[in-house]
């Protein structure tokens, strides 16, 4: 073999080498799954629960809760009794509550479970574009508008359906109320109907193509009213200077 053909030889070994290792690095995960204080699945359960690692929330799942829901599935019209997170996700979206008392508790109940399931099967990203990610006075205008506080399914409707509008403050005006550290902020409506809590419960990949993305719980109530809502966005951004985007919301209008 001559000089110029083991240059070149050495040279491939060398490229091949070097593409190995990067890619046992990115199989490595550079942004590692993580969860915040307001992911309280732990917390709703009958016995006190220590979670460590994702082994841990993927047992959360199969764990008893506080009480007991009375449940009917609309489609099929079976009533069943649920302690666990197992027993609802196979038919989360059909299920609901029979005793009026229950709407509410359920409603943070079953957003909990499906968060518990998300986080349990999130992977660590590889590339991350949200280090400057923040709930602060800002976010709004930056939130994709699923986002707003919404109490009519129609209205929701017709948000949905114009394209014009984008982000949260677009859909309604809302003034920055408090924070949190960095996990939890509030949003007060400006026409004072209502008042919004959005926390951080969770950074990873959660749909599995390598770019870390943010779980948010929001917590919405009506003043002078019952109403409430327990809502989970998962949401991402592709480039350091593109827009927040949904890839996914828990319920659906």
């Amino acid at each position: 073999m001559n000089l110029k053909n083991s240059i070149l030889l050495l040279s491939i070994v060398f490229m091949v080498a070097c593409t190995y290792k990067g890619n046992l690095s990115m199989a490595g995960g550079g942004y590692p799954v993580k969860w915040f204080p307001g992911f309280r699945m732990a917390d709703l359960l009958a016995k006190k629960t220590l979670v460590h690692d994702q082994s841990n929330i993927q047992a959360l799942l199969d764990k008893p809760w506080y009480g007991l829901f009375k449940l009917i599935n609309v489609q099929t019209q079976q009533v069943i009794t649920a302690d666990r997170c197992n027993q609802i996700l196979p038919d989360i979206a059909q299920l609901q509550t029979i005793r009026g008392g229950d709407v509410s508790p359920y409603a943070e109940m079953s957003a909990m479970c499906v968060a518990t399931e998300s986080i349990a099967n999130a992977r660590p990203a590889q590339y991350s574009a949200l280090s400057g990610f923040k709930l602060d006075a800002n976010f709004p205008r930056q939130a994709p508008k699923n986002l707003a506080f919404i109490t009519s399914s129609s209205e929701w409707q017709d948000i949905v359906q114009n394209k014009k509008i984008v982000s949260w403050a677009q859909v309604q005006a809302v003034k920055f109320e408090s924070k949190k550290g960095e996990y939890q902020a509030k949003y007060t409506l400006v026409n004072g109907s209502g008042y919004q809590e959005v926390l951080l419960i969770a950074r990873g990949d959660f749909n599995q193509d390598g770019i870390e993305d943010l779980l948010l719980f929001a917590k919405g109530r009506v003043v002078g009213g019952t109403y409430g809502s327990f809502r989970l966005f998962w949401i991402t951004k592709i480039k350091a200077n593109s827009p927040l985007t949904l890839i996914r919301e828990y319920p659906t209008y």
